[in-house]
């Protein structure tokens, strides 16, 4: 495929990018958005593509990870002033306009009146009380509000440890599910529960160590017939201040979920809270408090998990 005509700043803008990225990759990256751009430039019947162009052709080649990068070449101001000033400025900190998205969610609604419905809370956040605990809290608030029972249980707290592959829940007549206690006992309680919630920070561009440990555990289930049928609700939190950022660590989150049976009705998704304070106020509350009208979100999301739409 020949090799599409940039004008100067088309090149410089697909340069700047690809020298950002780890030189092994430049090649396969360039025939990817080299093949978008071809596609693009081909619907839109122009001979050479300019800036604009170019960040259409990757945001449709590259994983949506590299969203931030893209900002900083679109906008350099306003990419510093988003994500570097609240690290340096505490008025810039505190005008961040932090948001909740409440995802657009499927009509499935429950097949048990609430008054007969137990529900599991699963906080993977390593830090007590702050955005990730105060949105789950939220969320169990319109559960219970609905008249249904409610656990909550921090991740952090259990003895988690990293599974082994030591296949001790793969031999014949192993009861239980794990051979580890504490998660062999989740599994029990998601078992016995019609609805879960699972609320996580992403740090560093992926999911929180906590839930990503317990997960390695669902390999325990691989290869059997069971299944953890039931609703759940996924809360994901992040610092960059874009709510579908991370929509496809969600996404995985979600897939696993609906592999073992469990159909994800609600997911809410809150970002905004990088900065000096990390996510926190300078009394160490949680910045999502100062901001009633998103986290009611999180509430109806929990109301809806239990009594269907709303």
């Amino acid at each position: 495929m020949a090799e599409p005509v940039l004008t100067k700043e088309g090149r410089e803008t697909l340069d700047s990018f690809i020298n950002l990225r780890a030189l092994i990759t430049w090649e396969e990256r360039k025939r990817n958005i080299f093949r978008m751009l071809s596609l693009l430039m081909k619907a839109q019947g122009c001979k050479e593509a300019g800036k604009e162009l170019v960040i259409a052709a990757m945001r449709m080649a590259e994983s949506k990870r590299m969203e931030p990068f893209f900002h900083m070449i679109e906008d350099p101001a306003k990419f510093k002033k988003m994500t570097m000033d609240p690290y340096q400025d505490k008025e810039a900190y505190y005008a961040q306009p932090l948001q909740v998205k409440r995802w657009d969610h499927p009509l499935v609604e429950p097949t048990k009146p609430p008054d007969e419905m137990r529900v599991l809370a699963l906080g993977a956040s390593p830090r007590k009380g702050g955005n990730t605990d105060v949105l789950i809290d939220e969320a169990l608030r319109g559960v219970t509000d609905a008249g249904v029972k409610a656990e909550n249980i921090t991740l952090q707290k259990l003895k988690l440890n990293p599974c082994s592959v030591c296949q001790k829940c793969k031999q014949p007549g192993f009861e239980g599910f794990c051979a580890q206690k504490d998660v062999s006992d989740i599994f029990q309680k998601m078992l016995n529960s019609d609805a879960i919630i699972i609320g996580f920070p992403i740090y560093a561009g992926r999911e929180c160590a906590q839930l990503a440990t317990f997960y390695d555990h669902w390999y325990c289930l691989e290869g059997t017939t069971f299944k953890l049928d039931g609703r759940a609700l996924v809360i994901g939190v992040w610092g960059y201040a874009y709510t579908d950022t991370y929509d496809f660590i969600m996404t995985t989150i979600i897939d696993t979920l609906n592999t073992f049976g469990i159909i994800t009705v609600e997911a809410i998704s809150a970002c905004g809270f990088e900065g000096m304070f990390h996510g926190l106020d300078e009394n160490r509350k949680a910045m999502i408090l100062r901001f009633p009208k998103e986290l009611e979100k999180a509430y109806q999301a929990g109301r809806s998990l239990v009594a269907g739409q709303a």
